[in-house]
């Protein structure tokens, strides 16, 4: 048998994701490498904006409008698991082609639901999952140059505008224990790099430690195994920003790359969202740690649009946005999540006014980028390789998430390789490979 993944959202729905597909695979089922080679679809949707909604739903339908050439097959089935399938369970159950929902309570067992649902797509015999389990199946992670590890799950800050404490439920931690053992595993299997994620990893303790204990801890762990993968942070909320941490940077082989999640430079806005901080404590600690940490990127998100906010905030937001010089900005149009604070605040912006704000915020982010990279010009910098692009150039990304194009090196997905940064194109810095003459 074999099973098809797609992926929408965060970078936790993708290591639930690998886990899923490494749970499959010791079931002794192959990951498909197209959905119409597939028995099975699995679909790990999001909740997080009314697009993510609108592309869980599109994906949900994808099996069923496959055209199959050749003799009559089975259907491949379609599963709709993850938080839409969790804040919509009634709708989500109704679209069309879904055959199993899976909320987010009963994702631990997957695998079991989908055994007991489906029973003609179990192995029938000891043969048959003999003959599966001996057949080449995708590594944990799906065939992807990096590898997620989970830290912790839930969210207990309630922003006004979020929906992710009700389908993903409180904030809690996987042990120090649990994640140096899965990060060995991921490292064994051949990952070069390893992104520790969560809904906020900052929000991450175990008997009494905290992320900067964690990371010191793997970066130890991952070392004493042989050649060690890369280790790149996910979102970090600036407010929980623990100072210990600048001094792990002193090891190469964590990236010098931190998200902190903006959401508003305008401290109105901030308040109406209920996030903690203000403008200018988050300008203070991005000064801190870009005195701390040479050549750091820092990337952050941006909503446009929040309910009451003024075009005199809006400025003052944008303006503090394009200030902090961001290395990437995450810009979205507020999109209302029904049983939010949010969704019944009095000053809803009007969907044109939303649609020319978040123009305008797109067009700031794309300039922030281009003038991060073109500040890397004349570096030298390892790139990890991934997958060539569709028009065959090769691609990459550094520590500090400049993305590097570089026809030289198609042949090196999943390797590093050193690349001198030459100048500014259109989706990424043109490198040189370091040992390459023309």
């Amino acid at each position: 048998m074999r099973v098809y993944f797609t992926n929408l959202g965060c970078k936790l729905n993708q290591a639930e994701t690998e886990r899923w597909a490494a749970q499959f695979a010791a079931a002794g089922w192959r990951i498909a490498p197209a959905l119409e080679d597939s028995d099975l679809h699995v679909v790990h949707s999001c909740t997080v904006t009314a697009e993510a909604e609108r592309s869980s739903r599109q994906a949900a339908g994808r099996a069923r409008r496959l055209e199959r050439p050749g003799p009559p097959r089975r259907p491949t089935r379609t599963v709709l698991a993850g938080c839409y399938a969790t804040s919509h369970p009634e709708v989500a159950a109704k679209v069309a082609g879904v055959d199993l929902i899976v909320p987010n309570q009963r994702k631990g067992s997957l695998l079991a639901l989908v055994h007991g649902a489906f029973p003609d797509l179990v192995p029938s015999n000891e043969e048959e999952i003999a003959s599966e389990a001996a057949a080449p199946c995708a590594a944990p992670n799906l065939g992807r140059t990096r590898s997620f590890l989970e830290i912790e799950d839930g969210c207990d800050i309630g922003c006004a505008f979020c929906i992710i404490p009700s389908v993903r439920g409180p904030q809690r931690s996987r042990s120090l224990e649990e994640v140096v053992a899965d990060a060995r595993h991921l490292a064994a299997a051949g990952a070069p790099e390893i992104v520790v994620t969560g809904v906020q990893i900052s929000s991450w303790r175990s008997e009494g430690r905290r992320l900067p204990d964690l990371v010191a801890a793997l970066l130890r762990a991952l070392a004493e195994d042989g050649p060690a993968p890369r280790l790149r942070l996910s979102s970090i909320a600036p407010w929980e920003f623990d100072r210990r941490l600048l001094d792990l940077f002193a090891d190469p082989r964590l990236c010098r790359h931190l998200h902190l999640s903006l959401q508003s430079g305008a401290a109105a806005t901030l308040k109406r969202m209920r996030r903690p901080g203000t403008p200018e404590r988050y300008a203070a600690l991005l000064a801190e740690i870009r005195a701390a940490v040479t050549g750091v990127a820092i990337t952050t998100d941006v909503i446009a649009g929040f309910p009451g906010e003024t075009e005199s905030e809006f400025a003052a937001s944008l303006a503090f946005v394009a200030a902090m010089g961001f290395a990437k900005i995450h810009a979205f149009p507020y999109s209302p999540r029904p049983g939010t604070q949010a969704a019944g605040m009095p000053g809803q912006v009007p969907a044109s006014v939303r649609k020319e704000r978040i123009a305008r915020l797109l067009d700031l982010a794309t300039r922030s980028e281009e003038r991060f990279w073109q500040a890397q010009i004349g570096k030298r910098a390892t790139v990890l390789w991934e997958r060539p692009r569709r028009d065959g150039c090769g691609q990459g990304l550094t520590g500090n998430y400049v993305r590097v194009l570089c026809p030289e090196a198609a042949g090196l997905a999943g390797t590093f390789a050193d690349a001198e940064l030459v100048d500014v194109e259109t989706g990424g810095v043109r490198g040189r490979l370091a040992t390459f003459s023309c």
